[in-house]
Formats: structure tokens, sequence, C-alpha cells
């Protein structure tokens, strides 16, 4: 994956440092991060834990919180906002890493986990098995991807405009279309609309996130989407073992 690939993502978390942190009073991913791996929260104690494509630490933290140690990758400068963000907890290491090749040992982490990164690569199947080399054996790994409805889906037509225009204008004009449709998209049901078809945007509870995830979905340059059987095949497709579909499509977790 090359650097320029990803500025886009540099430019949306140097906006948004805090945005997506329950400690910044969003209460979500906490909540997000146990419904998707579905353990009681002693399991994480002092477990090696990799965190692949952290952003600003949004899900890093929570493992954290839990007694885990660490390792979060990224290879946009989100890392620098990471580092700032997660200052307080010691047991952790922030890396500046290509997914593709990451400076990590291999057959060491208890638990891989990668949520809404790996379909903004050129070759998501191909990151995913690359991570496996890392999970040592007996580990868990666990995806979140885009499914194929929704609006990362619907969006696909006005992307092959948006991911052509400079990060900062697509950003006015995100902030604008969302300011303007949110609460109709929202309450008055026009999401259901032609308009809502053709230009879909994040109904997210929190307003700032909605603009986030809003311009996270016209933004990237690669953006991919599935059914759930998909990405079920590449874990079976990689001798996988004890393969669980979990809630909040599509995620994905097995063991090595």
């Amino acid at each position: 994956m090359k650097k320029s690939e990803v500025d886009n993502f540099s430019f949306e978390w140097n906006i948004h440092k805090k945005t997506q942190l329950d400690s910044n009073g969003y209460n979500s991913s906490e909540k997000n991060f146990n419904i998707r791996f579905g353990l009681p929260k002693k399991f994480w104690k002092n477990k090696k834990v990799l965190d692949v494509g952290c952003g600003t630490g949004r899900y890093t933290q929570i493992p954290l919180k839990y007694g885990a140690v660490v390792t979060g990758i990224d290879l946009s400068s989100s890392i620098q906002i990471a580092k700032k963000n997660l200052e307080n907890y010691k047991r952790i290491e922030l890396l500046e890493a290509d997914l593709f090749s990451p400076p990590l040992k291999k057959n060491y982490y208890d638990v891989i986990y990668s949520f809404g990164v790996l379909h903004h690569t050129n070759d998501p199947e191909k990151a995913f098995k690359g991570l496996l080399k890392y999970l040592k054996p007996g580990g868990i790994i666990c995806i979140t991807l885009y499914h194929k409805y929704g609006m990362y889906h619907t969006s696909r037509y006005l992307r092959t405009i948006t991911t052509k225009l400079n990060p900062k204008l697509l950003y006015t004009l995100v902030c604008f279309f969302v300011t303007i449709l949110y609460l109709p998209y929202r309450f008055l049901g026009f999401r259901y609309g032609i308009l809502g078809r053709i230009m879909p945007i994040s109904l997210s509870s929190n307003f700032y996130e909605a603009i986030l995830d809003t311009f996270d979905c016209y933004s990237p340059k690669y953006q991919f989407t599935y059914e759930i059987h998909e990405v079920y095949n590449w874990f079976k497709h990689s001798n996988m073992k004890e393969i669980a579909v979990r809630p909040q499509d599509i995620t994905i977790l097995g063991k090595k």
C-alpha cells in the first residue's frame, strides 16, 4: 500500500483527533469491541494484541483498559495522534507501518483485529491472509468489513467523482451536505428517496461522527464491499478453526 493512498486518512484524523474516542464522551467503541469478540473482559489480561489500522486509537484503548499488551499499526499520520491520545497507557507500542509488510514478530500475537480497514487496501483478501503469519497457533483474528448494502455500497457511483477531489474541497462539501441533509434523512425519511440512494450520508447519532464517516465513505481510493459468505471463505480457505460470524456486518473471527 502506497503512502500517497492514505493521505485522505491523515487529513481526516488530523481534524477528528478525538471524535470517536470513548474518553471524549463517545461511548460506543467499547460496546462495539465486545459485541464483535463476544469475550469476557478477563480474557484480555496480559494477552499480546495487534490492532491493524489503529487510526487515532479508538479500538486500541479497549484491550489496554482490560490489561492487554497492545501493538497498533497504521500507515497514516494518525499514529502520532494515537500516541498522544493513549499516552497514559504504558503497555503499548504504536508503529507507522504498512499492514502488508509490518516489522512484527511472526507467530507472536494472541489476538489480531482490524475493524473497517482492510477494505481500503488494493487487495483485502491478501491483506487478511498476510496477517495470519503474525498470529500464534490457537490465536484469534477478527475483522470487520463493509457489506454490500447501505452507504458504503450505494455511494459507489458518486465516488467515481469524489475520490478525485482535493481532500479539503471534499471535506467542505461533506460538511455542507451533511448539515443540510442530516435531519431530513434521519427523521423525515428522505434517505429512502432517490436523493438518499444517490447521495447517502452517515446518520450516526453523533453529528460530528456523521461528518467523519461520510468523508470516510467518499474519500478513499479503495473501498470494497462484500457478502458474508465471501469473507467467510477467506477464513475457511486459510484453514482457520471455530469460524464465527459475529454481529455488526460484516464481522468474522476465527482461530489459527
